[in-house]
């Protein structure tokens, strides 16, 4: 009986050491920005960065900002960003419009205004498939899948990255600086002429490196966490 009495103990206190182990990486990243339209708005809900609505913008509903890709009538969000950093992460949820293939340069998020810029970015869709586009070139990210997909693309050392497609490393180096944070713009490419239809979920960014299996879904892994001591809190109980 008394090795019944201190198993729950021990396994609680298992639990509570795993739960700090779950939320330690979510509580020491320093994201600056998110976009997540829960309020149906694009106000940032973590900082500062709320989003300028241009040409009507998107719509927004149940937490979705919905991209029309009407280059007729353009409409897209933008705001200044945070400027350059050797360090930074990027993470997206993010649905491919009808059709997947839509032309060339469909511009989802973008740094900066020109494409001749120093450092200036964008993700784009080209043909069909998700791309990240650079001054310094082109490195091609997946095809969508249909339904929401989650890119995550981070910046490390000052002059290297990588991208990931649903948890999948598909790019393992950039091998040259990507660029930086000079602005948030999302549903236009980098000189405001091509536009994608999709749906947006959330996009996050992060002024350092960032664990991609993090990005996604941070509260996932605090929300296993209390899972697990309530099921310790259950067994104490029961002995």
């Amino acid at each position: 009986m008394p090795h019944s009495v201190r198993q729950p103990t021990s396994v609680f206190a298992v639990t509570l050491a795993l739960f700090a182990l779950l939320i330690a990486s979510p509580t020491q990243a320093t994201q600056i920005a998110e976009w997540n339209f829960d309020d149906g708005t694009a106000n940032d809900s973590v900082g500062s960065y709320d989003m300028s609505i241009v040409g009507g913008g998107p719509g927004i509903g149940g937490g979705i900002a919905s991209f029309d890709g009407d280059e007729g009538s353009p409409s897209f969000l933008e705001t200044s960003g945070y400027g350059g950093n050797p360090e930074w992460t990027l993470g997206m949820r993010i649905r491919a419009g009808t059709p997947v293939d839509q032309g060339a340069y469909q511009g989802i998020f973008s740094n900066n205004s020109s494409s001749s810029a120093n450092f200036s970015w964008q993700v784009e869709n080209f043909g069909g498939r998700y791309q990240f586009r650079s001054t310094s070139g082109v490195w091609d990210i997946g095809a969508p899948t249909g339904g929401f997909d989650t890119i995550v693309i981070r910046k490390t050392g000052g002059n290297d990255g990588d991208i990931w497609l649903n948890g999948v490393l598909v790019v393992a180096s950039f091998g040259t600086n990507p660029g930086g944070l000079q602005n948030f713009r999302i549903g236009t490419n980098r000189n405001t002429s091509a536009f994608y239809a999709f749906d947006a979920d959330w996009f996050r960014v992060y002024d350092t490196y960032e664990d991609p299996a993090m990005v996604p879904e941070p509260s996932s892994a605090v929300l296993f966490g209390l899972g697990l001591m309530g099921l310790a809190r259950s067994r104490r109980r029961r002995a």
